[in-house]
């Protein structure tokens, strides 16, 4: 992580060397494909808008970091404007920013935890009994946080102002155009659509390009069709048995892959559980992917194309985050990331890379080699408010509430050195690598917050 922190670059200048200018013509290709299927999904959530497009050009290098859920947590918003600070302003709408987030997540993650925050406080739209869901499978919901809110007595808890900003985005919410959408997850995509310029000033508001969350499982489940039909080594892998034995070998104990001993992952693909929004970890046994769970075993996937190819078009199974960074590694898609996943789309890379030397996918190898994996644009937030002499990092709802920021903060926010930025974040990146990498009697005793590096580092706020 050194080289981040010694980084003087403004934010701009880094974000705008984060997308490579051109690719080859066989990369452009391969990335026509995953395109194809963005579109898909997008056209899935917003019918066939035509303001709504996704070119390959727009995924040349996407962000991958973020959750499928409402706008909400500091960090996600982090990397949103980090990815795509030096779009911000400078007046081109033409394109959409693409993210490409993953909804194998419950709503009780961390990220989200039943809802959204609000003035430090939590604002339910799941109930407890929800929160081992997938948010890839929950149905079409509306947005009732305000009645959840005064059910549990909480309502209270808010100031009036507070509250009626609460109704007001309640109602907001429940009037946008969901006629398309078969589940939350297209919801989702509206929601984001929607409320993402919500974060800037009306000053600013017209010249932000759209935010376009499409899922990671969709885009990969579209992409595997194609890739099933044809001839590559995605295909390959799932379907001759001596390259998935290696896989399988090969990526166990790898974040987002699997750890069967440790119950961890899935192989390739989640399962749909029966008559339920959850997902079932799939193991393979022989030819076939069986559920973990003995109680499913008849549910097995025969690993044959045209049963996968069935599967896939139904919605029984959900490519995991480690088939859908292969294939996107496989268009030679630069994944912008944050600090797990830096280490963990690397190890995938460069395992990929050689286990495709060593089966005689000699082109492939020297793609997926050459995806740069290192442009970090997550770990630290971007919103902030001045609370007396202190900083204070705000979730969404906050800076929606206060009209967004203005071009001032926005200037600011592109001129600040990356180093500058990132070490807000630092003492969170730290955590996340001390309990795997840092031994105990090393770990550094002392922490420091958001707030507190912010009210140090950002005195232009």
């Amino acid at each position: 992580m050194a080289p981040y922190y010694e980084d003087e670059t403004p934010l701009g200048r880094y974000s705008a060397r984060l997308r490579p200018a051109a690719v080859a013509p066989e990369v452009e290709r391969r990335q026509r494909l995953v395109a194809r299927a963005a579109q898909r999904v997008a056209d899935r959530a917003f019918g066939a808008d035509p303001a709504v497009s996704v070119e390959a050009a727009d995924c040349r290098a996407v962000n991958i970091v973020d959750h499928h859920q409402v706008l909400n947590h500091p960090l996600l918003l982090g990397t949103n404007i980090i990815s795509n600070a030096s779009r911000l302003l400078a007046g081109d709408r033409r394109r959409p920013i693409v993210t490409f987030s993953c909804a194998n997540v419950t709503p009780s993650n961390a990220y989200m935890r039943n809802g959204f925050r609000f003035r430090g406080r939590g604002v339910p739209y799941f109930s407890a009994r929800e929160s081992h869901d997938a948010m890839y499978l929950a149905a079409v919901r509306p947005f009732d946080f305000v009645e959840r809110l005064q059910a549990m007595g909480r309502w209270v808890e808010f100031e009036p102002a507070d509250r009626d900003f609460l109704v007001d985005h309640q109602a907001f919410l429940n009037h946008l155009d969901y006629s398309h959408c078969a589940g939350h997850r297209d919801q989702l995509a509206v929601v984001v659509r929607a409320t993402w310029p919500l974060l800037f000033d009306c000053s600013v508001r017209a010249a932000v390009p759209d935010l376009l969350y499409l899922n990671a499982e969709e885009v990969t489940r579209d992409c595997l069709v194609e890739l099933l039909s044809g001839d590559s080594f995605v295909g390959a892998t799932l379907l001759e048995p001596g390259l998935r034995a290696q896989v399988v070998e090969r990526f166990r104990g790898v974040t987002v892959a699997w750890d069967e001993a440790a119950g961890k992952g899935t192989h390739f693909f989640w399962r749909r559980y029966p008559g339920r929004p959850r997902l079932l970890r799939l193991y393979l046994d022989g030819d076939a992917l069986v559920p973990s769970d003995a109680r499913f075993r008849d549910l097995a996937v025969p690993m044959e194309r045209n049963a996968l190819l069935d599967h896939l078009a139904a919605d029984e199974i959900v490519p995991s985050v480690a088939l859908g960074v292969t294939v996107f590694l496989s268009a030679g898609i630069r994944p912008l990331v944050g600090p797990g996943s830096l280490v963990y789309i690397t190890a995938l890379r460069d395992g990929w890379t050689s286990l495709l030397t060593a089966n005689g996918f000699g082109a492939d190898a020297e793609l997926v080699a050459s995806v740069d994996t290192s442009g970090l644009i997550a770990g630290t937030p971007m919103f902030f408010e001045r609370d007396g002499a202190r900083l204070r990092a705000l979730h969404a709802a906050d800076v929606f509430a206060a009209g967004g920021v203005d071009r001032e903060y926005l200037d600011a926010v592109l001129g600040a050195p990356l180093c500058d930025v990132l070490s807000v974040g630092a003492g969170g990146v730290y955590d996340l690598f001390a309990g795997t990498y840092i031994p105990p009697d090393r770990q550094l005793a002392y922490r420091i917050g958001f707030d507190d590096a912010a009210t140090v580092v950002h005195r232009w706020v």
